[in-house]
């Protein structure tokens, strides 16, 4: 598994930012799976922006570790937080139409739904993205 250094949030942001777009991306349109490579790009940004303010409560100088593997047909993809460890993390099923106009609270579910298989470890989110390059 490839691991981005995580050292300081912006440098792991400018990184995912560069697997996506040189990585993932490309690889993917080549294949045209855009589709795919939308669904990845929402998974990123939507596990990023949950490590960043959630785990590490919007702190710039907290790192945030981001690991992905591919091998032609899955993609692993591991963000992990430096805030306090949480395990009654739940990831919903649904969302209730009360709820769908709420500025926040809909990342979770958005991965859930796009990903083939997401669990949380300690501070650390592991998602499996079945890509079939």
């Amino acid at each position: 598994m490839r691991t981005i250094k995580s050292v300081k949030t912006i440098k792991v942001v400018k990184k995912a930012k560069a697997i996506k777009t040189t990585y993932l991306e490309k690889s993917l349109q080549k294949k045209d799976f855009q589709e795919i490579a939308f669904d990845i790009n929402l998974i990123l940004t939507e596990a990023l922006s949950n490590a960043f303010y959630h785990g590490n409560k919007g702190d710039i100088s907290k790192p945030i570790g981001l690991s992905y593997k591919c091998n032609g047909e899955v993609l692993k993809l591991e963000i992990s937080d430096s805030g306090e460890t949480n395990k009654n993390i739940q990831i919903p099923d649904e969302i209730k139409d009360e709820d769908l106009l709420n500025e926040g609270g809909r990342g979770l579910f958005l991965i859930k739904a796009l990903a083939d298989k997401v669990e949380f470890n300690n501070n650390t989110l592991k998602i499996d993205k079945y890509i079939c390059i």
